[in-house]
């Protein structure tokens, strides 16, 4: 689709992450709602199946990016997260206002477990805020009750098929974006959002990726639906109730967002994001997956535990002052491949864990994720034995540059209108988001992702209109849309 359709008269379409602590605490307000709402409207029959091949003419507004507020009407946070606790099963003296709490008390530092100050978070030692004070004021509020003057409001459900690994061992992501909503008595002020990013799981896993089809089929499909009331009512099948792509769960379960079953388990797919600047202190990002313990069935408890925000490696191993950083920047060296192209929408950091922050700050002034500021003579000399084997007509600086587009932070803000060489210029958010409380999208979204990802979603469907279609990348650490596997971006 031509870039130029994606116009700015299409943006305003919506008006409006020791000593163990009990986590079961008592609610402010009693839960509003069941652990699983019955829909809004009653279950309507599956879509049809589409067979149509080759496709094209795809909305992004309707496929891609929704932010249709007859549609986001189904998506109330207490739905959204009522249905992750009763996916977890866990104890009904858990309830959902008290995981939600317990949750937002990781923010700060004291002897409970899963606190930010634990040994497990940032046990390399890249440094963050902890506590996070302004954050941690989130514990003492109900945002699952409408009578309550802090809310979140869906703002976005967001379709990244594009991530979906090209190994098919899931089909991408599928989110939801929240945004505070502060009325008259709220405990602070700020901004907030928070966004549930679902990894939906291949049925078929030994077909590949190629058993993700009908699920890009459904979004594409939805372009052509031109009844509102009917989109929703599909879009709230296929993230609440299910039915709505034959043999695939609904988007919002528990497992989806990383689910670890047992203290030492290791997480899977999906997470939860955090994009905060309560009372305007400082502009935090961080990222949680969901871990269940249960010292028998009936008392299995759910937690959200921090996780290294992906692709953000720590400046301090740019700076060669941490006892990772010869090993990282041998690695960084060795792909710089992915963050020398001519499209934004393309470049691609593939960063080990144990490199990540589980931080990244977005804040002006702060030296978080400003490479180019931190990286020594020693690692700029690496980086040009490196650009000089590629023949890239890049500088130092132009790399260090690209590589903080891949951050949390520098997606979101730092690297907006960065220019980073080879005359490519990063593209401009919101402002600290990419979709606002009103719904309205990026430039970055409006120019350059959405556009790609259309391509990605079409071009996904049109190569199996036929039996024969060209050989795919096989690097399983790779998406089927050019990122790395697990990124943000």
């Amino acid at each position: 689709m031509p870039r130029l359709a994606l116009t700015v008269s299409l943006l305003l379409v919506a008006a409006a992450g020791c000593v163990e602590r009990d986590p079961i605490d008592p609610p402010i307000d009693p839960p509003i709602e069941p652990p699983i709402d019955p829909p809004i409207d009653p279950p309507i029959d599956p879509p049809p199946v589409v067979t149509t091949c080759p496709v094209s003419g795809t909305s992004p507004f309707a496929s891609l990016a929704v932010t249709d507020p007859e549609v986001l009407a189904r998506f109330g946070f207490a739905r959204v997260f009522d249905r992750i606790r009763a996916t977890a099963a866990v104890t009904s003296a858990q309830s959902s206002v008290a995981i939600y709490q317990a949750w937002w008390r990781t923010f700060g530092a004291s002897a409970a477990l899963g606190d930010c100050d634990d040994p497990g978070v940032d046990p390399e030692g890249y440094g963050l805020r902890c506590p996070r004070t302004p954050e941690l004021a989130l514990a003492s509020v109900n945002p699952l009750s409408p009578a309550s003057p802090v809310r979140l409001v869906p703002v976005g459900l967001f379709n990244r098929l594009d991530l979906a690994p090209v190994d098919g061992r899931h089909c991408g992501e599928y989110r939801i974006v929240y945004a505070l909503a502060l009325s008259p008595g709220a405990p602070f002020g700020g901004r907030g959002f928070v966004i549930f990013e679902a990894a939906l799981p291949n049925p078929t896993p030994a077909a590949g990726v190629d058993g993700c089809l009908p699920v890009a089929r459904f979004w594409q499909a939805l372009s052509a639906e031109p009844d509102p009331g009917v989109r929703a009512a599909r879009l709230e099948q296929f993230y609440l109730t299910g039915g709505a792509v034959p043999g695939f769960p609904a988007v919002v379960d528990a497992h989806h967002y990383g689910l670890a079953d047992g203290a030492g388990a290791a997480f899977g797919a999906g997470q939860i994001r955090t994009n905060m600047f309560v009372d305007n202190v400082e502009w935090g990002l961080r990222e949680f997956k969901l871990r269940r313990r249960c010292a028998d069935p009936a008392t299995c408890r759910l937690t959200f535990e921090h996780v290294a925000a992906k692709a953000n490696p720590a400046e301090a191993l740019f700076a060669g002052t941490h006892p990772r950083s010869a090993a990282f920047l041998a690695g960084f060296v060795a792909q710089l491949r992915g963050l020398v192209g001519g499209d934004a929408a393309t470049l691609a950091l593939d960063v080990p864990e144990v490199a990540d922050t589980f931080e990244s700050v977005a804040t002006p002034g702060t030296a978080n994720v400003r490479y180019a500021a931190r990286a020594s003579v020693a690692t700029r000399a690496e980086l040009q034995r490196g650009l000089l084997a590629l023949d890239a007509p890049l500088t130092t600086t132009n790399v260090l540059a690209r590589a903080t587009t891949q951050t949390c932070a520098g997606c979101h803000e730092v690297s907006s209108n960065a220019d980073l060489g080879g005359g490519l210029r990063w593209p401009p958010s919101n402002g600290f988001t990419h979709v606002d409380e009103s719904g309205q999208l990026s430039p970055a979204l409006l120019d350059v992702f959405l556009p790609h990802r259309l391509d990605v979603l079409e071009g996904f469907i049109n190569a199996r209109c036929g039996t024969a279609r060209p050989r795919e990348a096989s690097d399983p650490r790779l998406t089927i849309g050019g990122g790395v596997v697990g990124n943000a971006n």
